[in-house]
C-alpha cells in the first residue's frame, strides 16, 4: 500500500500539499441535551472499597495516531478487548479490522487497491476520505466503527461490558448548526450519524461507559437543583464545565465527610439528547433523502469523584442505558482502581490500545520514511515512541530479574 502511495503521489503537481491540522480532544455537543437530578442533590460520600457485583467482565478501548506527509495523511488505528474470561483481544494482531486510514487527493485514493481490507479510503457511507475531509474526522470515525466490532464480539457473553468512553458518542457534528456546507463535511456527519445509529443498535442494559476526559463536557451547570442548591451558597456556576463544578461539589460537600479516603457519588442523572439526522442517501450524488440517526435513547449517569491523600483527585461520568443497571456497574468498574485512580478494567485496554498502535506507527513509519516525505512532527512522534518502547521493555526486564 505504501508503495502504491508513493507511485500516485506522481500523478500530483508539486505544489499539492493537504492539511495536517488536528486537534486532540473530541469536544461533546451539548445544546440539544436535557439533564435531570433523579433524586435530590445530596452527593453520597463512601469509602473506596467496593465489590466487583459480576462474574463475566469485558472492557475495551481503541487508540488512533497519524502518520503525515506532505500530500498524504493516514490514521494508524490499534484497539484491545480485556476479558476476565478470555484474557486480551487485539485488533488488528489476532482479529481482522481496517486499521489504516488513507486521507488524500481523490486522483490518490483512486489508485489505492481496493482489495486491501485492512486500508480504509472510504467513509461508512461510502464517500472517499478525499482531501478535503478533516483528519481529526477520519480517526473519529475509525474508532467508532472499530469500537462497534469490539463491542459485537463481547456484548452478548458477558455479564457488564465496560466501555472507554461514552456508551455512545454525542459529537459536535450531531448536536450543533454546524457548517456543513462542503460535501465533505456533511458526508462526515452523515456517516458519523450512521455509526452511532450502529453503535445504539448494539448497546444493551449490561454496557457502560467510563468517561475520563469531562473537560470538555457542561452538563453539570444545566441541572436546575445543582444550579440552585449553589445559587443558595451566592455562586453563580452557569456555563462551568463539568470538573469545574465537580471541584466545587467536592470542596461544599465531600470533604466535610471528614474522610481522607473517599468516593462522592452524585446521581443518578437522565440525560436525553435530541439527536435527528437527515441527508441525502447517496452523499456522492445527493438523490433523495434518509433518516441516519432518530430516536435515540436517553442515557442514565453518575458523576464520581475519587479522592486519596498524595494522589490527584479524579472525576468521572459513568453512563448506561438501563438505571438499575448502572449502579451495580459503576460500583464493579470502581472495584478495582489503578494507583492513579484510574478504574483497572479500562487502564488495561487504555494502555494496551496505545501500545498497539505505537507499535504499529513505528512499523509503518519504518517502511513509509523510505517513501514518503514524512513531515517533522511525526518524526518527532517517531524518536518519542521508540524512547517509550525502549523504556517499557527495560522496565519489563528488570522486574523480570
Amino acid at each position: 500500500m505504501i508503495v502504491q502511495l508513493s507511485e500516485a503521489k506522481k500523478y500530483l503537481p508539486e505544489d499539492y500539499v493537504i492539511s495536517h491540522e488536528v486537534t486532540e480532544e473530541e469536544k461533546e455537543g451539548e445544546n440539544k441535551i436535557e439533564i435531570e437530578l433523579l433524586n435530590d442533590f445530596k452527593p453520597v460520600v463512601e469509602p473506596l472499597n467496593f465489590n466487583q457485583e459480576f462474574e463475566s467482565i469485558a472492557s475495551l478501548d481503541s487508540s488512533t495516531r497519524y502518520l503525515r506527509d506532505i500530500s498524504v495523511n493516514l490514521v494508524i488505528l490499534g484497539m484491545s478487548i480485556y476479558s476476565n474470561r478470555k484474557g486480551f483481544i487485539d485488533f488488528p494482531l489476532v482479529k481482522e479490522i481496517p486499521y489504516i486510514g488513507v486521507n488524500t487527493y481523490r486522483k490518490i485514493l483512486d489508485k489505492i487497491s481496493a482489495e486491501m481490507k485492512f486500508i480504509k479510503v472510504k467513509n461508512e457511507i461510502n464517500y472517499p476520505l478525499d482531501e478535503n475531509y478533516k483528519l481529526d474526522d477520519v480517526a473519529d470515525e475509525m474508532r467508532t466503527e472499530a469500537e462497534n466490532i469490539g463491542l459485537s464480539e463481547v456484548v452478548n457473553n458477558h455479564d457488564l461490558v465496560i466501555l472507554d468512553g461514552p456508551i455512545y458518542p454525542t459529537p459536535l457534528e450531531l448536536t450543533e448548526e454546524l457548517d456543513l456546507s462542503s460535501p465533505s463535511r456533511l458526508c462526515h456527519q452523515l456517516a458519523y450519524a450512521s455509526l452511532v445509529n450502529k453503535r445504539i443498535s448494539l448497546l444493551k442494559g449490561n454496557v457502560i461507559g467510563v468517561v475520563k476526559r469531562l473537560e470538555n463536557s457542561g452538563k453539570l451547570w444545566k441541572d436546575n437543583q445543582i444550579t440552585e442548591e449553589f445559587k443558595k451558597r451566592g455562586k453563580n456556576i452557569r456555563g462551568l464545565k463539568d470538573p469545574t463544578i465537580l471541584e466545587l461539589i467536592d470542596y461544599e460537600f465531600c470533604r466535610k465527610s471528614g474522610r481522607h479516603s473517599y468516593a462522592c457519588i452524585i446521581g443518578p442523572f437522565k440525560i436525553d439528547y435530541n439527536l435527528h439526522v437527515e441527508g441525502p442517501k447517496n452523499c456522492c450524488k445527493g438523490d433523495g433523502n434518509s433518516t441516519y440517526l432518530s430516536n435515540v435513547p436517553a442515557k442514565y449517569a453518575y458523576y464520581i469523584i475519587l479522592r486519596k491523600p498524595y494522589v490527584p483527585t479524579t472525576y468521572f461520568r459513568i453512563e448506561g442505558l438501563d438505571e438499575s443497571f448502572l449502579e451495580k456497574g459503576m460500583r464493579t468498574a470502581l472495584s478495582r482502581l489503578s494507583d492513579r485512580l484510574i478504574p483497572t478494567f479500562i487502564e488495561l485496554v487504555d494502555n494496551r490500545a496505545k501500545r498497539i498502535s505505537a507499535g504499529l506507527f513505528i512499523t509503518a513509519y519504518e517502511i513509509a520514511s523510505s517513501y514518503l516525505s514524512i513531515i517533522h512532527d511525526d518524526k518527532l512522534a517517531y524518536d518519542t515512541t521508540v524512547s517509550e518502547f525502549l523504556s517499557v521493555s527495560q522496565q519489563n526486564l528488570t522486574n523480570l530479574l
